[in-house]
């Protein structure tokens, strides 16, 4: 009769993201020898092969790979049951940990999250705004429950396959088209724009660390929106945005659609502009749907009313 060990799951998943034994022990603080013997374990136990060695370290064979994305289905619905079942805990208990893109949609849907469950009695909850390729891996990493991604429409398949390859489930949240974001008095706000040299005399803000999952920024020169790439501001604070749209002359920002209560509250307006055909999507990225929370599925339905919302 097979016995699971919840730790060496957990062990050889470290295994594998780490790519060697000590520095799995190292994220784990656990010597090494018990971590390499939980290889042993599982391998005796099941009768396969986990990982082999090679020059970029430990690589999960075929089987290891399979065998490790049911490993994460198992930690992750042990995780539900904790939650879910608390046993002597009293009252509510929330504990999610998300992360998000740059869109204010995200996190005003988050802001109404919370209000519904303040009164709870212990109440954790991480939000972290970052790119796609941090999302994923503090989902597959550092054990976040969510992850809400952003991608363009010519990537999303390989998006998609990295997502796969990682054993994790996916919903649509919105798709989008960037909307121009100004300073609600600066003349920008009503001038008419043809293309995008009509923009040229103006200062781009741009978000400084969008990149693809293997490292490629998604800053490419071929784009449309980069002919006015010699008048930029790279921005890598969401708040910092606002108050320079707000504070410099003759700014703008190509923006996901933001709540018309945080437009008025900084004094902007945003526009939608016919002939800016950048297509995008955001992603609800997490190990698997059947183990979601009712916690995470209650957040997923407020980002989806608010995606909605901003949509109109």
């Amino acid at each position: 009769m097979i016995k699971m060990n919840i730790t060496e799951l957990r062990y050889i998943i470290e295994i594998a993201q780490c790519g060697s034994v000590s520095a799995a022990s190292k994220r784990l603080y656990v010597a090494q020898p018990n971590v390499s013997k939980a290889i042993r374990n599982l391998e005796e136990e099941y009768q396969i092969q986990l990982f082999v060695r090679t020059a970029r370290g430990m690589v999960p064979t075929r089987e290891g790979q399979q065998f490790i994305a049911q490993a994460r289905r198992v930690i992750q619905e042990i995780e539900g049951l904790n939650r879910k079942f608390p046993g002597n805990k009293k009252g509510t208990d929330v504990d999610m940990k998300i992360s998000i893109p740059r869109a204010s949609y995200a996190s005003y849907a988050f802001g109404k999250y919370v209000e519904q469950v303040r009164d709870a009695e212990e109440l954790r909850l991480h939000i972290r705004e970052c790119n796609s390729v941090q999302a994923l891996d503090n989902l597959t990493k550092k054990h976040y429950n969510l992850a809400l991604i952003r991608m363009e429409d010519k990537y999303e398949e390989y998006y998609y396959s990295i997502i796969h390859l990682r054993g994790l489930e996916y919903e649509k949240i919105m798709d989008f088209q960037y909307r121009l974001v100004v300073n609600e008095n600066d003349p920008l706000a009503t001038k008419k724009l043809n293309g995008y040299e009509d923009l040229e005399p103006y200062i781009e803000l741009i978000h400084g660390d969008s990149r693809l999952p293997n490292g490629e920024y998604l800053d490419i020169k071929e784009t449309p929106e980069n002919q006015n790439a010699h008048r930029r501001i790279h921005v890598y604070e969401r708040g910092n945005q606002f108050m320079l749209l707000k504070d410099i002359p003759g700014t703008y920002m190509w923006v996901s659609p933001i709540p018309e209560e945080l437009l008025r509250r900084n004094g902007l307006a945003q526009r939608k502009i016919e002939w800016q055909q950048r297509r995008m999507k955001d992603v609800m990225v997490y190990p698997g749907r059947k183990f979601l929370s009712e916690d995470e599925r209650e957040f997923i339905r407020q980002l989806k009313k608010e995606a909605i919302e901003v949509s109109k």
